[in-house]
């Protein structure tokens, strides 16, 4: 009886950092999930209330007079799940692309460029324009070694009024 309860007790700790891997597989994604169907459904709502006012063009899209213009900027940073963190530094062993990264890459990047529009609109401009992204690591030191923990997004970008009067 000793000896199955020491062997059981020596595979669930062999098997352990598995079921927590998995765990933060299951979780991870079906947290990413629910935050990108929210993500979907507040630019949808915004998107059918107003034309698209953020764009990476360098002029105004319309030749009309500019009443004022100010800067626009929003930050956030996002992290990853152990799960994704294990299978990058996994894939970072043999190079290539981290597809384990694209989603929380493709969320941060989409949640930023929607906060910049909402900002925008909240605060009475007409486009945005000149949007830029940036997207940098922060990492932190374990034991010597670099470990990713967070990626921080920042847009920013030229917001404009346009006048009332069309001259």
């Amino acid at each position: 009886m000793a000896g199955t309860n020491f062997l059981f007790c020596q595979l669930l700790f062999a098997a352990l950092p598995l079921f927590i891997y998995l765990g933060s597989w299951l979780f991870g994604n079906l947290h990413q999930n629910k935050l990108l169907l929210k993500l979907d459904t507040e630019e949808k709502a915004l998107l059918s209330a107003s034309s698209d006012p953020v764009s990476n063009l360098s002029k105004p899209s319309q030749a009309r007079q500019i009443e004022s213009s100010s800067l626009v900027m929003e930050s956030i940073s996002v992290g990853p799940s152990w799960w994704q963190m294990m299978t990058g530094g996994i894939k970072n062993l043999f190079g290539g692309k981290i597809h384990s990264y694209d989603k929380m890459l493709t969320y941060g990047r989409r949640v930023i460029i929607h906060r910049l529009r909402v900002q925008a609109i909240q605060s009475g401009f007409d486009e945005v324009i000149n949007l830029r992204v940036e997207t940098a690591m922060i990492s932190k030191k374990s034991k010597g070694d670099d470990k990713t923990a967070a990626f921080e997004f920042t847009a920013y970008g030229t917001a404009i009024r346009y006048s009332a009067s069309q001259d």
